[in-house]
């Protein structure tokens, strides 16, 4: 799906690379001898100072396009075809020094349960610290008056008690906020928040991703948001990439997408968002389950769970279609 950056040439940033990049981009893992393809032809960009979020139920493969930008995962378990590049760095091939030098630094990433990515034996402060040891100059006092700073702009009152208080002695959403200081800590350019607000509460929610915005903001931060709630991400996304069965079925402006949703995927996924209803009624869930990469056919991959579905669907692979400037769609025949 041919990428696009909304409004590129009338930023200041136009002449710069997008922070990410994708092209034609699959990813495959390995079963024993077996090598199976969980993400399709994916392409789009992120320009600096773009809330891009994708979007797809659990199984689409939204994770697995974080941890192939992060490198998360050695080669001989997670391959990657197809271009991939952060401010027009190659990622694919890059050696893994460099990549260390990237995770944490200029890319980092939050989690859905922050109690799995913080140390329950080490406080808050020095845990944040510590990334600053790897990928900073600064001095011990310099990088805790940096903690402290970082503490109040998530919205701590008191941070430099937070910063003495171990993981288990926060709230569920204090320890989120104390990761998005943690991944903030290096003055990154792209954030990856991989379904950040989860396991939090409404309220929660959107103290959350107010924070997200408002860093996003202050310091022209890029982020990757990945969420399975459209009607979350239509609050604070500029562009949405709808994921389904390791394909983008849409891409474009949030006002486009969520707006208009030409794929029936989109569609049906936006009815059945938590906080939607029509005529006073809840949605129901999309029948079904995402079909697993091992039974793949060829045509469209939403098809057996579509109610517009024909025999067309199934007889070939679906193209993409540009709906208008920056807004494509793959689907035969497009809702909107």
């Amino acid at each position: 799906m041919t990428p696009h950056t909304a409004n590129a040439a009338d930023s200041p940033a136009a002449a710069e690379p997008p922070v990410i990049s994708a092209r034609n981009l699959s990813l495959f893992v390995r079963d024993g001898r077996k090598r199976i393809r969980i993400v399709s032809d994916v392409s789009f960009d992120i320009a600096r100072g773009e809330f891009f979020a994708l979007v797809g139920e659990s199984g689409s493969g939204k994770t697995m396009m974080a941890r192939a930008i992060m490198r998360l995962l050695p080669k001989r378990m997670l391959e990657i075809e197809g271009e991939l590049s952060f401010s027009g760095v190659p990622l694919t091939d890059l050696p893994e020094a460099r990549m260390r030098g990237l995770r944490g630094g200029a890319i980092s990433m939050i989690f859905q349960e922050p109690m799995t990515s913080l140390d329950p034996l080490m406080q808050i402060g020095r845990q944040i610290e510590e990334t600053m040891e790897v990928h900073s100059d600064l001095r011990r006092k310099e990088r805790q008056e940096r903690v402290e700073q970082l503490l109040s702009e998530v919205r701590f009152d008191a941070p430099a008690k937070v910063a003495r208080m171990y993981p288990n002695e926060l709230s569920g959403g204090m320890r989120q906020r104390a990761m998005i200081a943690m991944a903030l800590a290096n003055n990154p350019k792209l954030l990856i928040a991989d379904e950040p607000t989860t396991a939090l509460d409404v309220t929660i929610q959107r103290e959350v991703m107010e924070i997200i915005q408002r860093l996003r903001e202050k310091h022209d931060l890029s982020v990757l948001f990945i969420s399975h709630d459209l009607s979350l991400v239509h609050q604070y996304a500029d562009r949405v990439g709808v994921l389904y069965a390791g394909m983008l079925m849409e891409c474009g402006d949030e006002r486009d997408v969520i707006g208009s949703s030409a794929h029936p995927y989109t569609a049906a996924l936006l009815n059945c968002a938590p906080r939607r209803r029509i005529d006073g009624e809840r949605r129901q869930g999309i029948p079904g389950v995402v079909p697993s990469p091992l039974n793949w056919e060829t045509g469209c991959r939403f098809r057996d769970r579509c109610k517009y579905a024909d025999a067309k669907c199934a007889a070939a692979p679906v193209p993409v279609t540009e709906l208008k400037a920056g807004w494509f769609t793959r689907c035969i025949r497009p809702l909107s």
